[in-house]
């Protein structure tokens, strides 16, 4: 129930921070993507945890999406379990790495 319920929270999540970044960065001004704008937005702390929170949905809805796939398609015990193995492996490795880029 929670993990259902959770996948809908994060497609709100991902539709409400698309629709603030395309507004943001192509309907507000062309100076809004230079790089000075970028590492000036990057360095306030909303946007960190904008960029994170976004990181999240997107890696938790989209591997959510991939698992339900996986049982519902997959029919060999061994390939699914070796392929639920690899999307509990590689959002966490993502997630490691999206952090780092957006803290460091």
């Amino acid at each position: 129930m929670w993990s259902w319920l959770l996948h809908r929270i994060t497609g709100v999540i991902l539709v409400v921070g698309l629709l603030y970044h395309f507004i943001l960065m192509h309907f507000m001004g062309h100076d809004n993507y230079s790089y000075e704008a970028v590492i000036q937005r990057l360095s306030e702390p909303s946007w960190k945890v904008f960029n994170i929170v976004f990181l999240f949905s997107a890696l938790y809805h989209g591997f959510y999406g991939l698992n339900g796939l996986i049982t519902e398609y997959v029919k060999g015990n061994s390939l699914k379990n070796f392929l639920k193995f690899i999307i509990i492996i590689l959002p966490l490795a993502l997630a490691f790495f999206g952090i780092k880029i957006v803290l460091f």
